[in-house]
């Protein structure tokens, strides 16, 4: 029986940035609609069952009252995890610890990066499906979120097999004291006095960059780097950048929707994986995947390291090629039960063609004329 998870994170795309920057917002009636498109995906390939977590946002409970509804007959049977909700991210990794121990054959995460930086700190080598739903959103993809249903479903189906259908994700691990913290695409050493509103929107505060992933199609912290040195999925190392003065290169790179800040660029040079870096600075505010996190200082500052072999991401384009070359998307052809052959019908053999009338008059023997 195929069993997918499902997290949708009612917080995703409300943060401060809809005020300083022109990042839209995506409503609660949003994401159900794209939770009720995931869930047609996986029926159509025969999921039988989605665990979902619970929220105090409105999303848990407007699934549950959409279950009932004739539009859901074709719909995975839907059952909710149960765990205590706190409306943080603890309820995320909550939720997905107890998806894994359930054996889910993938999880759908529907949010930005942060949600999916918890996701990943719990699922182990569970497959994830994000759908970016979030403001910066460099780790997951768009993609239409039937189309990431049918995805989803065909591997956690067994049917096409992770290697095939994605790329295992890298992370950051930041080591500060006894804690540890995860991100998937960036850590960013600030200035800032202290945490704040979270997000960073300024990026003259910024002095390190520590990158997992810097693609130049991307928004964020992360494109600074990658106007410069892009990081891909594939790649194996990421990336160090050092802003400031004196520069050896300027960018101009969008850190948020619709804003574009011009940056200096005093160094860049490789992260390795598995090769534990201090970072310079002795004082400040680390950020992770453009969040403010906690402050640090001479006695703890952090310690960042990159990891490759993470659980794999679902490519929706490259798993749905491979499920088409391998005739998954077909479906048998459909007989009638009171007509086996349904072919149009043959035109009857066609006759000779005639010459034209005169010929025939000039074959017919004339008579004598005397």
């Amino acid at each position: 029986m195929g069993v997918v998870g499902l997290v949708a994170n009612p917080a995703s795309a409300r943060d401060i940035r809809r005020l300083v920057a022109d990042g839209a917002a995506v409503t609660t009636h949003d994401k159900l609609n794209i939770v009720r498109r995931v869930l047609a995906g996986l029926g159509s390939v025969g999921v039988e069952r989605v665990l979902s977590m619970q929220d105090g946002g409105g999303i848990s409970a407007g699934l549950a009252s959409m279950v009932d509804r004739p539009s859901a007959d074709t719909w995975p049977e839907v059952a909710f995890v149960n765990h205590p909700v706190t409306q943080t991210a603890v309820d995320t990794v909550s939720a997905v610890t107890s998806m894994v121990r359930a054996g889910v054959g993938a999880i759908v995460v529907i949010g930005g990066d942060g949600t999916n930086r918890k996701v990943l700190s719990a699922c182990g080598d569970t497959p994830l499906m994000p759908l970016s739903t979030g403001t910066n959103n460099a780790f997951p993809q768009p993609a239409e979120a039937s189309v990431a249903g049918i995805a989803a479903g065909l591997v956690a189906l067994g049917r096409v097999r992770p290697v095939d259908a994605g790329t295992p994700a890298r992370w950051l691990t930041v080591q500060h004291g006894a804690r540890v913290h995860h991100a998937v695409v960036d850590v960013a050493v600030t200035r800032a006095d202290g945490t704040g509103a979270g997000a960073v929107t300024d990026a003259a505060e910024v002095c390190e960059l520590y990158l997992c992933l810097a693609e130049p199609h991307s928004i964020g912290l992360s494109a600074i780097g990658a106007h410069l040195r892009p990081v891909g999925r594939d790649d194996a190392d990421g990336l160090i950048v050092r802003l400031g003065q004196p520069a050896v290169a300027r960018v101009r790179a969008p850190i948020a929707p619709g804003r574009l800040v011009d940056v200096d660029v005093a160094a860049v040079q490789t992260l390795h994986a598995n090769q534990p870096i201090r970072v310079t600075a002795t004082a400040g505010v680390l950020a992770i995947d453009g969040e403010r996190i906690f402050r640090f200082g001479p006695a703890d500052v952090p310690m960042v390291t990159l990891h490759g072999n993470g659980p794999v991401v679902i490519d929706v384009a490259r798993t749905m090629r491979h499920a088409a070359c391998s005739g998954l998307l077909s479906l048998p052809p459909r007989r009638s039960p009171d007509r086996a052959d349904r072919t149009c019908p043959q035109p009857p053999p066609t006759q000779p063609a005639r010459g034209p009338a005169v010929a025939l008059q000039a074959s017919v023997p004339q008579e004598p004329t005397h």
